[in-house]
């Protein structure tokens, strides 16, 4: 006898797929996480930003300082400083081995400073050194690139000029670059050992003696707009 085929009856298994619901909660859930990690990977991306920034800006200020207090430290006392300016009026007597000015831009301060040095390789003409004695000068000027802009920082200038008895000749090899496109501020203070004092100049009849110790505040601004003021002192080893 042949078996008899019954009928299926009943509801559906659970597995026959999902419902509606089941899909809504499953693309909810799938869009918090989604969310969640998007968040993550923005802050992850944020805080690096921000490390590279302060990266960045350590370097400058590391470069900027080691340069300013490597050479205050060749600073000397003896030989004539050269005036390239011919605009300037001529010096009248013996010219200052060490002078500084206080100067302001806004709120800022954007000192000078001007000093003789021994060179120690950091002057190259025709493609070799020279031994003997530069002028270094440190100055603050408007960065041209960012003459439109709201908030600017400016450009630290270093000039040197060697020392040479025929002044025309030294005022042709002088050189002059920028050493940061990032500054904001420059302010030089100085120690008079024999007053026993820190003074914001280094002029007048001092300028023809170094002080004993320099102090200078180089305020920087990294691409990112974050402003940090770095400070050092030097202590002149040519000094009374």
């Amino acid at each position: 006898m042949a078996p008899t085929l019954k009928r299926r009856t009943g509801k559906p298994s659970s597995q026959a797929g999902l419902t509606l619901l089941e899909v809504t909660l499953a693309v909810a859930i799938l869009a918090i996480m989604m969310s969640l990690n998007y968040k993550v990977i923005m802050g992850l991306v944020t805080a690096k930003s921000v490390v590279d920034d302060q990266r960045d800006g350590l370097y400058i200020a590391n470069s900027v300082l080691t340069r300013i207090s490597r050479e205050l430290q060749l600073a000397v006392k003896t030989g004539a400083s050269v005036q390239c300016d011919t605009s300037a009026p001529p010096q009248s007597s013996a010219p200052p081995v060490f002078v500084s000015e206080q100067k302001s831009e806004g709120e800022a301060r954007t000192d000078s400073l001007t000093f003789l040095a021994r060179e120690a390789g950091q002057y190259v003409p025709d493609g070799g050194t020279h031994s003997g004695l530069v002028q270094i000068t440190y100055r603050v000027e408007p960065d041209p690139e960012q003459k439109d802009t709201k908030n600017p920082t400016m450009l630290l200038i270093r000039d040197e000029i060697p020392i040479s008895r025929n002044k025309q000749r030294a005022c042709a090899n002088a050189i002059r670059f920028p050493i940061t496109k990032n500054l904001s501020s420059l302010e030089f203070q100085f120690f008079d050992k024999r007053s026993n004092e820190w003074l914001p100049e280094w002029a007048g009849p001092r300028a023809f003696s170094l002080p004993s110790i320099v102090q200078f505040k180089v305020g920087l601004r990294t691409e990112e707009g974050t402003s940090q003021t770095y400070t050092s002192a030097v202590a002149i080893r040519s000094a009374p």
